[in-house]
């Protein structure tokens, strides 16, 4: 089984073998011995690689319960007496992987030696298709939309909110506080989907906007899943962003990027995703208790941002 989900995950025999420590002739025997067992081919073969079968996809899945559950087994009559070990799968935001799961994983990593991480990054739609799917233990993400999910157990981590920000020197930077009809003068740029409520606000700003082009300008004009990417257009052009200030702190310190403003609807809320009834291993286990220190920290590191760079708000003018 763990050959399979090898061949699975990196798509070739030969990259599967070696992560394996296998001969590819060796792993290609395995697998052709759990296929004969099988009664079906699990996955289609080419000259570029392989993909799963409608039935390997379901091997796959169920596969991957079983060999955690054996870890599990391990661990248990194990107990204490050694470390956790195996392999986590988890996802995350792109708000949240750079201002909390980054963190947690820099000091899991470091005290878990013996455990194996992939990160996948993606919008909290893809996630969530992807937890039920089986390829992930769990994610964290924008909560917003999920929490009326019957199958999933939702674990509310906090709420944090997001500032409009763009390159220093924009003509929006110095004004003071800058509210969201103001940005649809330029391009709006975002680095994940607009949660639902937040995109209707900005909706009803982009219709009051006083802007000549507010109309007709596209929304958001560039939908990027990479902060990094994000930044970078935001940096070298008039576009603008929303972002939560952990995520732009060393780019505020450097004067690469201003503070706008903000709104009172404008933030997002980070949970910590499960599915019900689904155990997770003991490494996805203690991986989430730094997960949760990490975010107790973020919110520490936020409010010290607040008080040095939120813009002061606009004058009021006299009757």
């Amino acid at each position: 089984m763990r050959h399979i989900l090898a061949l699975a995950e990196h798509g070739t025999f030969a990259r599967a073998a070696v992560a394996l420590h296998l001969s590819q002739p060796a792993l290609s025997r395995s697998v052709q011995g759990v296929e004969q067992q099988v009664g079906a081919e699990l996955f289609v073969r080419s000259a570029t690689g392989v993909v799963p079968t409608d039935i390997g996809r379901l091997f796959v899945q169920r596969a991957r319960q079983l060999v955690q559950l054996a870890d599990d087994l391990d661990q248990e009559i194990l107990g204490d007496r050694t470390p956790p070990s195996g392999q986590v799968t988890v996802g995350a935001g792109p708000y949240p992987v750079e201002s909390v799961v980054s963190s947690a994983l820099a000091r899991f990593l470091g005290r878990y030696p013996r455990v194996g991480v992939r990160l996948q990054v993606r919008n909290w739609d893809e996630l969530l298709h992807r937890l039920r799917a089986g390829e992930l233990d769990f994610f964290v993400a924008e909560i917003s939309t999920l929490q009326q999910e019957r199958d999933l157990d939702v674990e509310p981590m906090g709420e944090h909110p997001l500032f409009f920000a763009a390159r220093s020197g924009h003509p929006l930077a110095g004004r003071g506080a800058v509210t969201a009809a103001d940005t649809f003068a330029f391009p709006f740029v975002a680095p994940s989907r607009i949660p639902p409520r937040i995109l209707e606000s900005m909706l009803k700003a982009q219709r009051q906007s006083a802007e000549p082009e507010a109309a007709a300008r596209a929304f958001p004009s560039l939908e990027c899943n990479g902060l990094t990417a994000v930044k970078r257009v935001v940096a070298g052009s008039d576009a603008i962003t929303a972002v939560t200030l952990p995520c732009i702190a060393a780019e505020l310190e450097e004067g690469r990027l201003a503070l706008l403003g903000s709104e009172p609807w404008l933030s997002v809320r980070y949970g910590l995703v499960t599915l019900e009834g689904q155990p997770i291993s003991r490494a996805a286990d203690r991986l989430r208790d730094f997960v949760v220190e990490a975010e107790r920290e973020a919110w520490l590191e936020e409010e010290r941002l607040t008080a040095r760079w939120q813009p002061a708000a606009p004058a009021r003018r006299e009757a």
